[in-house]
């Protein structure tokens, strides 16, 4: 860990350094491909026309020593919130969980500027947040194929709570 006048001098660095637009845009998008997480919660909501609803979400964790960065990814793409993680008073996290911010700044800057270990998943997530736009979850035939591509990201959902064959058999 940095003390003193290194910190100092350090954060100053990359303030210095994120003020210029292509580099911020860069280096957002490589601290996404490491830190960030396109995913789509699915929870089951009996007051809903098939009795579950799929949630989008964009994050990006880090240390709260570290809060400057997620101010700067914030800034860059005017939108979303920075919170405290439930349980984890240390870490914080940037989240967009707005359909529309996610359609109108999150997948446009991620459209452009292209991940490398994350881009499979947010084709999934863009596709997931498209199709809800354009209420295809209306349909119980279309909401189940949103559901299995939400099911195919993340480590094809293994650290989800239930198993697809649940939801799909659990709608209504």
């Amino acid at each position: 860990m940095l003390h003193g006048g290194d910190a100092m001098e350090k954060e100053q660095e990359l303030s210095k350094l994120l003020r210029k637009k292509r580099y911020l845009r860069f280096y957002i998008l490589g601290f996404v491909d490491a830190e960030g997480c396109f995913s789509v919660s699915i929870k089951n909501q009996e007051t809903t026309r098939f009795g579950w609803v799929l949630d989008p979400i964009f994050q990006v964790t880090q240390h709260k020593n570290n809060k400057k960065v997620l101010e700067h990814i914030k800034g860059e793409l005017r939108c979303g919130r920075i919170i405290e993680k439930s349980g984890q008073s240390d870490t914080l996290v940037y989240l967009v969980d707005n359909r529309r911010q996610l359609k109108e700044k999150i997948i446009p800057f991620f459209e452009k500027y292209r991940l490398v270990t994350k881009d499979a998943d947010f084709q999934k997530f863009k596709k997931i947040v498209e199709g809800l736009e354009n209420k295809e979850h209306q349909s119980k035939e279309k909401f189940k194929e949103l559901i299995k591509t939400a099911f195919e990201m993340n480590l094809e959902g293994k650290q989800r709570r239930y198993k697809l064959e649940e939801v799909l058999n659990g709608l209504k």
